[in-house]
Protein backbone atom coordinates (compact mmCIF):
# COMPACT_ATOMS: atom_id res chain seq x y z
CA UNK A 1 0.00 0.00 0.00
CA UNK A 2 2.83 2.41 0.84
CA UNK A 3 4.39 1.78 -2.57
CA UNK A 4 1.08 2.52 -4.33
CA UNK A 5 0.70 5.76 -2.40
CA UNK A 6 4.24 6.82 -3.24
CA UNK A 7 3.68 6.18 -6.96
CA UNK A 8 0.27 7.89 -6.81
CA UNK A 9 1.89 11.01 -5.40
CA UNK A 10 3.99 11.32 -8.56
CA UNK A 11 1.70 9.93 -11.26
CA UNK A 12 -1.97 9.59 -11.97
CA UNK A 13 -2.79 5.94 -11.22
CA UNK A 14 -5.84 3.73 -10.88
CA UNK A 15 -5.83 0.94 -8.29
CA UNK A 16 -7.18 -2.26 -9.85
CA UNK A 17 -6.56 -4.37 -6.76
CA UNK A 18 -4.23 -7.32 -6.44
CA UNK A 19 -2.59 -8.53 -9.64
CA UNK A 20 -4.07 -11.75 -11.03
CA UNK A 21 -2.28 -12.04 -14.37
CA UNK A 22 0.98 -10.66 -15.74
CA UNK A 23 2.33 -11.40 -19.23
CA UNK A 24 0.62 -14.78 -19.37
CA UNK A 25 1.65 -15.72 -15.82
CA UNK A 26 -1.12 -16.30 -13.31
CA UNK A 27 -0.50 -14.96 -9.79
CA UNK A 28 -2.04 -17.03 -7.02
CA UNK A 29 -1.68 -16.65 -3.25
CA UNK A 30 -2.43 -19.92 -1.40
CA UNK A 31 -1.58 -18.16 1.88
CA UNK A 32 -0.10 -14.93 3.20
CA UNK A 33 3.39 -16.46 3.10
CA UNK A 34 3.21 -18.13 -0.30
CA UNK A 35 2.81 -17.11 -3.93
CA UNK A 36 2.47 -19.40 -6.96
CA UNK A 37 3.12 -18.52 -10.62
CA UNK A 38 1.49 -21.06 -12.97
CA UNK A 39 0.75 -20.59 -16.67
CA UNK A 40 -2.14 -22.99 -16.99
CA UNK A 41 -4.28 -20.73 -19.17
CA UNK A 42 -1.40 -20.18 -21.61
CA UNK A 43 -0.80 -23.94 -21.83
CA UNK A 44 -4.49 -24.60 -22.48
CA UNK A 45 -4.39 -22.09 -25.33
CA UNK A 46 -1.34 -23.83 -26.79
CA UNK A 47 -3.00 -27.24 -26.64
CA UNK A 48 -6.14 -25.91 -28.30
CA UNK A 49 -4.14 -24.09 -30.99
CA UNK A 50 -2.32 -27.31 -31.92
CA UNK A 51 -5.40 -29.58 -31.59
CA UNK A 52 -3.96 -31.52 -28.66
CA UNK A 53 -6.52 -30.87 -25.92
CA UNK A 54 -7.27 -34.60 -25.71
CA UNK A 55 -3.66 -35.78 -26.17
CA UNK A 56 -2.41 -38.56 -23.93
CA UNK A 57 -0.04 -37.02 -21.33
CA UNK A 58 3.52 -38.21 -20.93
CA UNK A 59 5.72 -38.18 -17.82
CA UNK A 60 8.77 -36.32 -19.19
CA UNK A 61 9.25 -33.66 -21.90
CA UNK A 62 11.71 -35.83 -23.88
CA UNK A 63 12.27 -39.60 -23.82
CA UNK A 64 15.20 -40.44 -21.50
CA UNK A 65 18.55 -40.28 -23.25
CA UNK A 66 17.20 -38.48 -26.34
CA UNK A 67 19.98 -37.68 -28.82
CA UNK A 68 19.23 -36.83 -32.44
CA UNK A 69 21.97 -37.78 -34.90
CA UNK A 70 22.67 -35.90 -38.16
CA UNK A 71 19.99 -36.27 -40.80
CA UNK A 72 20.14 -39.42 -42.91
CA UNK A 73 18.60 -40.30 -46.22
CA UNK A 74 15.51 -41.75 -44.57
CA UNK A 75 14.72 -38.59 -42.57
CA UNK A 76 11.91 -36.43 -43.84
CA UNK A 77 12.67 -32.70 -44.00
CA UNK A 78 9.63 -30.55 -43.23
CA UNK A 79 8.47 -28.78 -46.40
CA UNK A 80 7.35 -25.80 -44.33
CA UNK A 81 9.46 -25.30 -41.17
CA UNK A 82 7.27 -22.41 -39.96
CA UNK A 83 4.93 -24.50 -37.74
CA UNK A 84 7.94 -26.09 -36.02
CA UNK A 85 9.63 -22.75 -35.45
CA UNK A 86 6.39 -21.24 -34.16
CA UNK A 87 5.79 -24.11 -31.73
CA UNK A 88 9.36 -23.98 -30.38
CA UNK A 89 9.01 -20.22 -29.90
CA UNK A 90 5.74 -20.63 -28.02
CA UNK A 91 7.20 -23.32 -25.79
CA UNK A 92 10.36 -21.31 -25.22
CA UNK A 93 8.32 -18.53 -23.62
CA UNK A 94 7.15 -21.06 -21.06
CA UNK A 95 10.67 -22.39 -20.55
CA UNK A 96 12.06 -18.93 -19.81
CA UNK A 97 9.14 -17.68 -17.71
CA UNK A 98 8.07 -20.30 -15.17
CA UNK A 99 8.58 -23.81 -16.56
CA UNK A 100 12.26 -24.51 -15.97
CA UNK A 101 11.46 -28.23 -16.23
CA UNK A 102 11.23 -27.96 -20.05
CA UNK A 103 14.30 -25.72 -20.50
CA UNK A 104 16.60 -28.57 -21.49
CA UNK A 105 14.07 -29.87 -24.01
CA UNK A 106 13.72 -26.43 -25.62
CA UNK A 107 17.48 -25.89 -25.67
CA UNK A 108 17.71 -29.20 -27.53
CA UNK A 109 14.87 -28.53 -29.99
CA UNK A 110 16.09 -25.02 -30.81
CA UNK A 111 19.25 -26.49 -32.37
CA UNK A 112 17.24 -27.68 -35.38
CA UNK A 113 15.43 -24.47 -36.32
CA UNK A 114 17.25 -24.12 -39.67
CA UNK A 115 16.26 -27.50 -41.15
CA UNK A 116 13.83 -29.33 -38.88
CA UNK A 117 12.89 -32.93 -39.59
CA UNK A 118 9.61 -34.69 -38.97
CA UNK A 119 11.21 -36.40 -35.98
CA UNK A 120 12.03 -33.02 -34.43
CA UNK A 121 8.42 -31.93 -34.80
CA UNK A 122 7.24 -35.12 -33.10
CA UNK A 123 9.58 -34.42 -30.18
CA UNK A 124 8.23 -30.86 -29.88
CA UNK A 125 4.66 -32.19 -29.86
CA UNK A 126 5.80 -34.62 -27.16
CA UNK A 127 6.67 -31.62 -24.97
CA UNK A 128 3.09 -30.43 -25.47
CA UNK A 129 1.87 -33.85 -24.35
CA UNK A 130 3.95 -33.50 -21.20
CA UNK A 131 2.46 -30.05 -20.54
CA UNK A 132 -1.08 -31.37 -21.04
CA UNK A 133 -0.66 -33.46 -17.90
CA UNK A 134 1.24 -30.87 -15.86
CA UNK A 135 -0.44 -27.61 -16.83
CA UNK A 136 -1.29 -26.74 -13.23
CA UNK A 137 2.36 -26.70 -12.11
CA UNK A 138 3.89 -23.36 -11.21
CA UNK A 139 6.76 -21.85 -9.27
CA UNK A 140 5.83 -21.77 -5.60
CA UNK A 141 7.71 -19.25 -3.48
CA UNK A 142 7.56 -19.20 0.28
CA UNK A 143 8.18 -22.86 1.00
CA UNK A 144 11.50 -22.03 2.63
CA UNK A 145 12.52 -18.96 4.61
CA UNK A 146 15.79 -18.23 2.84
CA UNK A 147 16.74 -14.68 1.90
CA UNK A 148 19.96 -15.66 0.15
CA UNK A 149 20.10 -17.39 -3.22
CA UNK A 150 21.90 -20.68 -3.66
CA UNK A 151 22.94 -22.19 -6.97
CA UNK A 152 23.50 -25.56 -8.61
CA UNK A 153 25.78 -26.04 -11.62
CA UNK A 154 26.09 -29.14 -13.79
CA UNK A 155 27.13 -30.33 -17.22
CA UNK A 156 26.99 -33.40 -19.38
CA UNK A 157 30.09 -34.21 -21.40
CA UNK A 158 30.12 -34.28 -25.21
CA UNK A 159 26.36 -34.77 -25.15
CA UNK A 160 25.78 -33.38 -28.64
CA UNK A 161 26.64 -36.22 -31.06
CA UNK A 162 27.08 -33.83 -34.00
CA UNK A 163 29.50 -31.32 -32.48
CA UNK A 164 30.65 -33.20 -29.33
CA UNK A 165 30.01 -30.05 -27.34
CA UNK A 166 28.65 -30.28 -23.81
CA UNK A 167 25.56 -28.68 -22.27
CA UNK A 168 25.87 -26.30 -19.32
CA UNK A 169 23.03 -26.06 -16.84
CA UNK A 170 22.62 -23.92 -13.75
CA UNK A 171 19.76 -22.88 -11.49
CA UNK A 172 19.51 -20.48 -8.55
CA UNK A 173 16.88 -20.94 -5.86
CA UNK A 174 15.42 -18.39 -3.46
CA UNK A 175 12.64 -18.95 -0.92
CA UNK A 176 11.91 -22.44 -2.18
CA UNK A 177 11.77 -21.93 -5.96
CA UNK A 178 13.92 -21.15 -8.98
CA UNK A 179 14.58 -17.51 -9.81
CA UNK A 180 17.15 -17.97 -12.59
CA UNK A 181 18.11 -20.94 -14.76
CA UNK A 182 19.85 -21.78 -18.00
CA UNK A 183 20.41 -24.77 -20.28
CA UNK A 184 22.83 -23.97 -23.08
CA UNK A 185 25.23 -25.73 -25.42
CA UNK A 186 28.81 -24.76 -24.63
CA UNK A 187 30.67 -22.73 -27.25
CA UNK A 188 33.79 -24.89 -27.26
CA UNK A 189 34.46 -28.62 -27.12
CA UNK A 190 35.60 -29.78 -23.68
CA UNK A 191 38.52 -32.21 -23.73
CA UNK A 192 37.48 -33.79 -20.43
CA UNK A 193 34.44 -33.98 -18.17
CA UNK A 194 36.17 -31.74 -15.59
CA UNK A 195 36.61 -29.03 -18.21
CA UNK A 196 32.94 -29.28 -19.18
CA UNK A 197 31.91 -28.93 -15.51
CA UNK A 198 34.32 -26.01 -15.05
CA UNK A 199 32.87 -24.17 -18.05
CA UNK A 200 29.37 -24.67 -16.63
CA UNK A 201 30.54 -23.34 -13.26
CA UNK A 202 31.98 -20.24 -14.95
CA UNK A 203 28.54 -19.50 -16.45
CA UNK A 204 26.92 -19.98 -13.05
CA UNK A 205 29.43 -17.65 -11.39
CA UNK A 206 28.65 -14.86 -13.88
CA UNK A 207 24.96 -15.21 -13.09
CA UNK A 208 25.70 -15.26 -9.34
CA UNK A 209 27.60 -11.97 -9.62
CA UNK A 210 24.58 -10.34 -11.26
CA UNK A 211 22.25 -11.75 -8.61
CA UNK A 212 24.48 -10.32 -5.85
CA UNK A 213 24.09 -6.83 -7.33
CA UNK A 214 20.32 -7.31 -7.60
CA UNK A 215 20.15 -8.55 -4.00
CA UNK A 216 21.59 -5.25 -2.79
CA UNK A 217 18.77 -3.32 -4.45
CA UNK A 218 16.16 -5.66 -2.93
CA UNK A 219 17.64 -5.52 0.61
CA UNK A 220 18.28 -9.26 0.65
CA UNK A 221 21.09 -10.93 2.54
CA UNK A 222 24.49 -10.08 1.16
CA UNK A 223 27.55 -12.28 1.18
CA UNK A 224 28.95 -15.08 -0.93
CA UNK A 225 26.44 -17.02 -3.02
CA UNK A 226 26.96 -20.75 -2.58
CA UNK A 227 27.13 -22.82 -5.77
CA UNK A 228 26.95 -26.61 -5.55
CA UNK A 229 28.87 -28.88 -7.94
CA UNK A 230 28.95 -32.66 -8.29
CA UNK A 231 32.47 -32.71 -9.77
CA UNK A 232 35.38 -32.90 -7.36
CA UNK A 233 37.77 -32.00 -10.18
CA UNK A 234 35.96 -28.79 -11.08
CA UNK A 235 35.67 -27.97 -7.38
CA UNK A 236 39.44 -28.28 -6.98
CA UNK A 237 40.10 -26.13 -10.06
CA UNK A 238 37.79 -23.43 -8.72
CA UNK A 239 39.36 -23.33 -5.28
CA UNK A 240 43.04 -23.88 -6.04
CA UNK A 241 45.51 -22.60 -8.60
CA UNK A 242 46.19 -26.03 -10.05
CA UNK A 243 48.36 -26.07 -13.17
CA UNK A 244 48.94 -29.42 -14.81
CA UNK A 245 49.10 -30.96 -18.25
CA UNK A 246 45.39 -31.77 -17.95
CA UNK A 247 44.22 -28.28 -16.99
CA UNK A 248 46.63 -25.75 -18.53
CA UNK A 249 44.74 -25.75 -21.85
CA UNK A 250 41.49 -24.47 -20.25
CA UNK A 251 40.61 -21.07 -21.66
CA UNK A 252 41.64 -18.24 -19.36
CA UNK A 253 38.19 -16.62 -19.31
CA UNK A 254 36.81 -19.64 -17.45
CA UNK A 255 39.13 -18.85 -14.53
CA UNK A 256 36.69 -16.14 -13.40
CA UNK A 257 35.56 -18.92 -11.06
CA UNK A 258 38.83 -19.00 -9.14
CA UNK A 259 39.11 -15.21 -9.02
CA UNK A 260 35.63 -14.68 -7.56
CA UNK A 261 36.08 -17.47 -5.02
CA UNK A 262 39.23 -15.73 -3.75
CA UNK A 263 37.32 -12.45 -3.50
CA UNK A 264 34.65 -14.12 -1.39
CA UNK A 265 31.83 -13.30 -3.81
CA UNK A 266 30.92 -16.93 -4.46
CA UNK A 267 31.48 -20.13 -2.55
CA UNK A 268 31.84 -23.54 -4.17
CA UNK A 269 30.56 -26.64 -2.39
CA UNK A 270 30.17 -30.29 -3.31
CA UNK A 271 26.92 -32.19 -3.57
CA UNK A 272 26.38 -35.71 -4.84
CA UNK A 273 25.01 -36.39 -8.30
CA UNK A 274 21.85 -37.81 -6.71
CA UNK A 275 21.11 -34.38 -5.21
CA UNK A 276 22.19 -32.26 -8.19
CA UNK A 277 19.13 -30.15 -9.02
CA UNK A 278 20.68 -28.78 -12.25
CA UNK A 279 20.83 -32.30 -13.72
CA UNK A 280 17.39 -31.61 -15.22
CA UNK A 281 18.93 -28.82 -17.31
CA UNK A 282 21.68 -30.86 -18.98
CA UNK A 283 20.09 -34.04 -20.31
CA UNK A 284 16.82 -35.93 -20.81
CA UNK A 285 16.28 -37.76 -17.51
CA UNK A 286 14.29 -40.79 -16.52
CA UNK A 287 10.95 -40.22 -14.79
CA UNK A 288 12.07 -40.77 -11.16
CA UNK A 289 15.05 -38.39 -11.25
CA UNK A 290 13.12 -35.90 -13.40
CA UNK A 291 10.21 -35.66 -10.95
CA UNK A 292 12.62 -35.19 -8.03
CA UNK A 293 14.49 -32.40 -9.81
CA UNK A 294 11.23 -30.75 -10.82
CA UNK A 295 10.10 -30.62 -7.21
CA UNK A 296 13.49 -29.26 -6.11
CA UNK A 297 13.04 -26.41 -8.62
CA UNK A 298 9.95 -25.33 -6.69
CA UNK A 299 7.40 -26.46 -9.28
CA UNK A 300 4.33 -27.74 -7.49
Amino acid sequence: MAVKQAIGACFKVRDLGEAKMYLGMEIRRPSQEEITLPQQHYIEQLLERHSMTSAKPRSTPLPPGTKVLPAGESDIVLEDPTPYRKLVGELNYLATSTRSDISQALSFLARFMATPMKGHLNLALGVLRYLSGTGELGLRFGGEDKNRAEGFSDSDWAGDPMTRRSTSGYVFLLNGAAISWSSQLQRTVAAASVEAEYQATASAVREALWLRKLACDLDLEEGAIEIYLDSQGALSLGKNAIISARSKHIDIHHHIVRERVVRGEVKLSYCSTEHMVADILTKALGEIKFVWCRGALGLS
